[in-house]
This record gives structure tokens, sequence and C-alpha cells, in this order.
């Protein structure tokens, strides 16, 4: 699908500058959301290379080295790589291969596995154990098992499978005690990454768990700064006045650096969503910069040629082409976008379509209201291109006229738009000011970001982040507007039945560190982090822990400003009354260790939750007569 080897520049092929650029423009449509599944495949790719004679996409892989080097070494093991469809899985197969002294020619002839003589061992490849009959990955599951299981074996393995596919030709395998053993291990390493049985000699990389954000960023990289766009200079599309979207949308991308908002925007969303458990592979980040800098609703298939340029910029349409519209695959037909995954997982932030008041009025009344007059010029007037151009301009006219019998809604299409372009361009210095995460419908995603980035720098979390987590909590295990931010407040309903509302007091636990008690926001050991309540001293009995995604975090932080939990989220409320469960259990059992009754002297003591003037929660104390 790409390649990762630097291979220097076409210009010398014999095709002009223009023309070589044309060619690569249509190459690079092959990766965006096209009709066709020749975006697919790695073999369809180094195909159209060749012909086309351009220079492959260029990204690091420091996998590749590591497989290397495993295979080349004395006690060299077999390794399975695993991932979602796309994430270069026989990219990664085929770079061991010529790395290793494989030919190339071989390779691309299609044969599903190779074999290498490496030293004194044989290595076999499969690129894909899912595209072999069941025969065939059957007898390959049972030689593999066989030498991974044997010290002695002068075979070794290379396997490239998705997840289900990997487990499912495991479990289908003829039945050995070997294939038993190794199924188990595989298990094991797909959940845990370690390796129980020391008698089974297996690798396995997932490279579904690589940082997307980060290979976003290389990718926009790559593809922006590739011998292709060489030609773009000399192009009559940017003689004079004359500005090619295409042209325009890669500047843009390139931005001004690692710290560009624009650029950095785009990483944040990818993060997000993959803490959501939304996963990027590598085949849709470059469908999504394809999408990018190509699209236009007019172009064939959504994604402009450079033969389609003159034609939409003498339309007076150039402006549809913006990159920040692009994003979320608004230059494709909305049915064709609603099925692309993709943009499924991008339009969930619903940027756009969410948005403030400030915004809002910055966008409609900003050219002739004086408070907004410097921000509008420097947010909207400095952009002629996508932001105050003609057609914008004049839908705004005609929606702030009002007049009789004109139609509204070609200003509120063109507001969305402009939302859009705000989210990924507004100065950081004018981000708070204007709530930036308030254009989409995560608000507290800016304050996540910024708590992941301190936990895994092992630096402070903001105050903020831990009140607002607490006072969220609060009020979904009392199911009352309780303010209490540095005690977290444990109740029940006299069960542990996930009861909305809970009267009863429990116990009232510390947040700041005090006699053994502590609640804190520490690394979840997956990249993100997790809200932990420490009930006793030492480390003897860990802490209750419950990972944050940013769907949990935005939670807490709506039910702490108020937003009754089950009509937010249904899923989240029945998460964390798990989680307080499973608190309720930990506080009796430290009662019981500790010899502590409820019932004393045929009394028992209820703790009823009453809220004081201020909002805090109080226990009224009743005395019941046993």
């Amino acid at each position: 699908m790409f390649d990762y080897k630097p291979v220097k520049g076409t210009r010398g092929n014999g095709l002009s500058a223009h023309s070589s650029t044309s060619a690569w423009v249509r190459f690079l449509r092959n990766y965006g959301p096209i009709p066709t599944n020749d975006n697919m495949y790695d073999e369809s790719i180094q195909r159209a290379l060749k012909r086309h004679k351009i220079a492959p996409i260029t990204l690091p892989a420091p996998l590749v080295g590591r497989l290397v080097a495993n295979f080349e070494g004395e006690n060299a093991i077999s390794h399975i790589i695993t991932g979602t469809a796309g994430d270069g899985k026989t990219y990664h197969c085929r770079e061991v291969w010529t790395a290793l002294g494989g030919d190339a020619g071989v390779w691309n002839a299609g044969d599903k596995v190779q074999t290498l003589k490496v030293g004194s061992r044989t290595l076999v490849i499969v690129k894909d154990l899912s595209e072999l009959r069941e025969d065939e990955s059957a007898e390959i599951i049972v030689a593999f098992a066989r030498d991974v299981a044997d010290p002695a074996a002068a075979t070794t393995y290379l396997l490239a499978a998705n997840h289900g596919q990997l487990l499912e030709k495991l479990k289908s395998a003829p039945p050995s005690p070997e294939v038993e053993r190794v199924t188990a291990v595989v298990e094991e390493l797909l959940v845990t990454g370690r390796n129980p049985d020391a008698g089974i000699s297996v690798g396995l990389d997932d490279l579904s768990r690589s940082p997307a954000a980060e290979m976003a960023m290389q990718i926009i990289e790559e593809v922006t700064s590739h011998d292709g766009w060489e030609g773009c200079g000399s192009c009559a599309a940017n003689a004079g006045d004359g500005i090619c979207p295409i042209f325009e949308n890669r500047r843009r991308l390139t931005g001004k650096g690692p710290d560009d908002p624009f650029r950095r925007r785009i990483t944040a969303l990818i993060e997000l969503s993959e803490r959501n458990g939304n996963h990027f592979p590598v085949r849709q980040l470059l469908a999504l910069v394809a999408n990018s800098i190509l699209g236009h609703p007019d172009a064939r298939d959504g994604l402009m040629s450079c033969a389609e340029v003159p034609a939409i910029v003498q339309s007076g349409k150039a402006d549809r082409a913006s990159i920040y519209r692009n994003i979320f695959g608004e230059n494709l037909r909305p049915s064709k976008a609603e099925k692309t995954e993709l943009f499924r997982k991008l339009n969930m932030f619903g940027i756009g379509a969410e948005t403030s008041n400030r915004v809002d009025n910055l966008l409609v009344y900003g050219a002739d209201d004086p408070a907004y007059a410097d921000d509008y010029a420097r947010l909207v007037l400095a952009d002629p291109i996508y932001g105050a151009t003609p057609s914008y301009v004049g839908a705004q006219r005609v929606y702030l006229e009002g007049a009789e019998g004109t139609d509204r809604r070609a200003f509120l299409g063109a507001l969305r738009a402009q939302r859009q372009r705000l989210f990924f361009t507004m100065p950081d210095e004018l981000a708070a000011t204007y709530d930036l995460w308030d254009l989409t419908v995560f608000r507290y995603a800016g304050l996540y970001l910024d708590v992941a980035a301190k936990v895994a720098d092992r630096q402070a979390v903001p105050r903020q982040a831990v009140s607002m987590v607490v006072r969220g909590l609060n009020r979904i295990f009392t199911g009352m507007l309780a303010q209490n931010q540095d005690e977290l407040v444990l109740a029940t309903s006299g069960s542990y039945s996930q009861s909305k509302r809970s009267p009863l007091l429990d116990e009232l636990i510390s947040v700041p560190r005090q006699g053994g008690e502590e609640v804190s926001i520490i690394t979840d050991g997956a990249g993100g982090f997790c809200v932990s309540v420490k009930l006793v001293r030492g480390s003897e009995i860990p802490p209750v822990t419950l990972s944050l995604s940013p769907t949990r975090f935005e939670f807490l932080g709506r039910v702490s400003e108020g937003a009754l939990p089950s009509s937010f989220s249904l899923e989240c409320h029945e998460d964390l009354l798990a989680f307080k469960a499973r608190l309720l259990r930990e506080t009796e059992n430290r009662r019981r260790l500790d010899g502590d009754d409820e019932i004393n002297e045929g009394e028992l003591m209820l703790r009823f939750i009453d809220l004081a003037g201020d909002g805090r929660a109080v226990a009224r104390r009743v005395v019941v007569r046993i």
C-alpha cells in the first residue's frame, strides 16, 4: 500500500513538470474514498507506482528493522503481525523480505506464501493468513505450531493476519497439543502482550496499537513534500491571480511547522477518537490526507484531478474545495460519507453543527459590530479564499437584511463551513476567548488532552480536572446536585442495585491523601488515564480504578455542571454506577477487616444525606433501635 524507502524524484523521466504532477495527482486519488478497491491492496499500489514512474510515499517503520535483526540473529524466533485491515501488515512482510535479500519481482508475482533462506534457517512468510484456503492455512498452522514449540527447529515464520482471522484460523486447525499451546499464547499476547509459555518461541506485534496521531503527521509530511508536487510552481492554474484549490489545500495542510494549529487539531481529533476506541488504520489516514487535498463536490467521485481545476475555478465555486470541509467528507454525497468509516468517526465530533453564541455572533455580525471588528478582520477577512469569499459575504448580507422571498438556507450552510474552518485555524491565544471546543460535542476535550499530556509526562494534574471528576462522581453516586469536590460521597440506596437516587451515606472518602485515602487521576498503563480511589494505607491492596475515555470524561464534566446523567449517556451512567458498586464492596470489606459492626448494642445508625445551603452533601444521623 505504501513504501518506506526514500526514492529520488521523477523529474528525469521525460515528462514535463505539469504532466508529471498531473500523474501524481491521479495516483493520489487512488488513496481517496473512490468507488474502487485499488486503494486497498499493496500489490495494486506497487503496480501503479511502476506504471506511472512515481516515487512511492515514504514513511518510517521501526518495526521492520527489529524484525530483520530478529530473523538474522542467532536466536531468531517466529513472529506474528496482526492488526485491522489497512494497518500495513502486507507492507511489513514485503519490506522484511527485501531487506533479507528476497527478490522484489518474486514477491510481486502474487504467491501468498514465500520462503527464503536466512543463514542456516528457512524463513516462511505468509502475506495474509486469511487469504489462504482452509486446507492451506491448516497446513501452515500445524507446521508453525510444531516448529515454534521445537527449540531445534530450522524454520522460522512471519505470519500476517487480522485479529479475528488469526484466532479463527488457529481454532479451526487440526487439534494437537502444540496447536492448543500456541493458541493460548497468542490469545494472551493479544490481550496483555506477555507470553505465558516459555516453551513457545513466538512474538506478536499489533499494528492497531500504534499511535495514529503520530502516524497522521508523518503521512501529512510525506504527502505534502512529495516530489510529485514540483510541477505546481509552473502550472498555469497558479499563474497571475489564479489559485488552484489543490495547490491551496496542499499549502494549508503543509502548515507552518509542527505547532501549526491546523495540524495539531487534526491530530487532537484522531487522538480523541482513538481514546474512544475508534482506531485509524494507515489506509484511512492516507484516505483522509488525499480527500483533504483533492476534495470538491463537483469533481468526479468528489476528488479533483488537475484537468478539472480550470472549470472549477471558472465556475466561481473553488471555495467549495475548502480543506476544512473535506476533512469531514463534505465533498462527497451525504450517503457516501455516512457509509465511509473514516468520516463517520470524525463526524461524531459534530464540528460545523455545534457552536456557541460568541462564535456565531462573530461570524454573523462581526462585519458590522465594533466589538468583533478586530477579530472578524483577523479570523474571517484575512482569508479571502475560504473565509470572506464573495459567496459567503453575499449570503451573509442577504441573511442580515432578511428581505422577503429570500432563501436563508444558503447562509446557514456557509455558516457551517465557517465554523469548521475556525476550529482548525483559530490561533491559540483566541481559543479560550471563543471556547474553541464548544465547536464540538466534546466541550471538555481540551481539558482531557491537557490531563492526558500531564499524566504521560508525570506532571501534576490540573486541580480543575480533579474537582470536576469528583463533583461529577458525587452527583452520580448520590443522584443529587452535590457540590462536594474535596471528598467523594459514596452513597447507597440500601442495596447494590443501580438506583438513580441514593439517600444513605456509606462513606466520605478524602480526595487529598489522608489516613490512607486518596482520590486521584493516574495513568491507566495504556497511554490514557483513569480515576483512582485508594481506601486503605499501603500497597498490598490496590486502589479501585476506572478508565476515563473522552466520552466518560465529557459525561462527568456535563454532570458536574448540572446535566441529568441518564439523559446524556445511559451507557456511561451504568458504567459509573457499576464503579460505585465496586467501591461499596471495598468499603464493606474494609469495615469487616477493621471489625466494625453496623449494629451496636441493639442500635443501627443510619446516615441520610442532606444538602446544606452551599450545596454540600452532609450526613443526618438517624438511630434505629433493633
